[in-house]
């Protein structure tokens, strides 16, 4: 796997800074009911009770917990009862990522292939396909290859959005089959 670039990962310690922020805003009775241990659930009901400076602080803190911890069932459960966008926010900004990786691949195999003397065509071998196949179960790999030629070939940007369709299609069908 890669490594993320600074500023991805200021995005992410922000979306779990964004996270601890609506924590504390739950009522007693639901911080109770959260997926997460004592402590933390203490942590979480002790800064509904802190002014600015204090409240702040404490935040930060509950963040640099969360980062060690699954945060999934915390976005699914502010989802859940606040209508909470984070978790769309978060998957959202995952499927761009993955977007941006096959475009990424795509020009990388491109400049190969050039280089090789070869054509470039849908045929081509990705890892980042063969990766996220084993994460959807219903991507369809030749439509995205199909568009991330088109997008190298032309550069336009039509085509970057239509691999961002077609993996948000595949997420909401794994998605739509986990929650039967």
């Amino acid at each position: 796997m890669e490594e993320l670039s600074r500023s991805e990962k200021k995005r992410r310690a922000k979306g779990v800074e964004s996270l601890a922020a609506e924590l504390v805003k739950l009522s007693p009775a639901e911080i109770a009911k959260l997926a997460c241990d004592d402590l933390l659930k203490k942590d979480i009901a002790d800064a509904r009770h802190l002014k600015t400076g204090a409240h702040k602080r404490q935040i930060k803190y509950i963040t640099k917990q969360l980062r060690d911890l699954n945060i999934e069932p915390l976005l699914d459960f502010l989802e859940a009862r606040k209508g909470s966008k984070l978790k769309q926010n978060q998957d959202f900004h995952k499927l761009e990522h993955w977007r941006d990786d096959i475009i990424s691949e795509a020009i990388q195999g491109s400049r190969e292939a050039e280089h090789l003397g070869k054509s470039f065509d849908e045929n081509w071998s990705s890892t980042v396909l063969e990766r996220l196949k084993a994460e959807l179960n219903n991507l369809d790999q030749q439509a995205i290859k199909i568009a991330a030629v088109k997008y190298v070939k032309s550069r336009k940007p039509a085509f970057g959005r239509e691999i961002f369709r077609i993996l948000k299609a595949a997420h909401e069908g794994q998605r739509f089959q986990t929650e039967k």
